[in-house]
């Protein structure tokens, strides 16, 4: 017996509950938003990495937009969602790829973009190819301030750590501190950036902790009390230290590996803590070279590592 299969019209396909809801939408690229205080937010996108946002007066300031567009959209569908008032500055924490490839939804939108003076140039590029201008980007040399309604904001450069312009942005009243990478919770810092200052950084984390901060929002984990800066400076003195050992013992780099797992807890050794240490090696023999004086007379000269322009494939952590 042969049985007719009918085909159901679009029309009526929609009345069965949940059809056109799963047809129709795709997984969100911001997996969770979670308040810090009253007007203050951290979204976490669906490549593990953190944005934030916050009301300042009849405005929003947002603090990193996400690794791409779809992910800088969602970022400003959930600020919409949450602020209800148009973003009018983003801040960008550092110009790597994770932190800054969603930058163009935010400029079509009318933000104007912070940053440090060190990632101007490949942040800047970003926002030439969407405004064919560079009069939306701001930068930074070492500070700056904000008061709208009643909350204060500061935004300090503090030098070179993960990156060669790294800003953090503290909300005084709020005693909540957006780090970026930075600081770390429940994640490996990622020290082998080519601009990445491992010293600089441990130097800069020890300052941290003396802010009075209650909530960290970082830029890779969840959000996090103080406890996450000190664990960060525990684990880059900890990189610091076995890298200065191995440039003072002349280890070879094909023997740093080998040395680390004999001198180390095998439970703290992994790829990523020698990749860690071989960086820390590096910039510090670096800085050495630099300080080294030449056959004419003065030091080395080095040229300063350019800012990284974000690309998408870029993703660091």
């Amino acid at each position: 017996m042969k049985r007719k299969i009918r085909i159901l019209p679009t029309a009526v396909l929609a009345l069965i509950p949940g059809f056109m809801t799963a047809q129709a939408q795709a997984p969100s690229k911001v997996l969770t938003v979670e308040p810090l205080a009253d007007g203050v937010w951290q979204a976490e996108t669906d490549q593990e990495v953190n944005a934030g946002w916050f009301l300042l007066g009849d405005a929003v300031v947002a603090v990193d937009c996400g690794p791409d567009e779809a992910a800088g959209k969602a970022i400003l569908q959930k600020i919409a969602e949450t602020a209800h008032k148009p973003v009018r500055f983003l801040i960008i924490t550092h110009a790597h790829a994770d932190h800054a490839g969603g930058v163009a939804p935010f400029v079509a939108a009318g933000a104007t973009v912070i940053c440090q003076e060190n990632a101007a140039t490949g942040i800047g590029q970003l926002i030439a190819t969407e405004s064919k201008s560079l009069s939306g980007l701001m930068a930074v040399f070492d500070g700056l301030g904000f008061v709208g309604g009643s909350r204060r904001v500061a935004i300090y450069y503090m030098g070179a750590a993960h990156s060669r312009g790294d800003l953090v942005v503290f909300l005084p009243d709020d005693k909540v501190l957006f780090t970026g990478d930075v600081v770390s919770t429940k994640k490996i810092p990622y020290m082998q950036s080519p601009d990445v200052d491992p010293s600089g950084w441990e130097r800069i984390l020890s300052r941290l902790t003396q802010i009075d901060a209650d909530r960290i929002a970082p830029g890779h984990g969840p959000s996090g009390k103080k406890e996450s800066i000190l664990s960060t400076l525990a684990y880059v003195h900890k990189v610091n230290q076995l890298a200065l050992q191995m440039i003072a013992d002349d280890v070879p780099d094909a023997l740093v590996e080998a040395k680390i797992k004999f001198k180390e807890d095998a439970s703290i050794v992994n790829d990523a803590l020698i990749g860690n240490v071989r960086a820390a090696m590096a910039a510090e023999k670096a800085k050495e070279a630099a300080r080294t004086p030449t056959p004419g007379g003065g030091p080395a000269k080095t040229p300063a590592a350019p800012a990284r322009t974000p690309t998408p494939a870029s993703k660091k952590k």
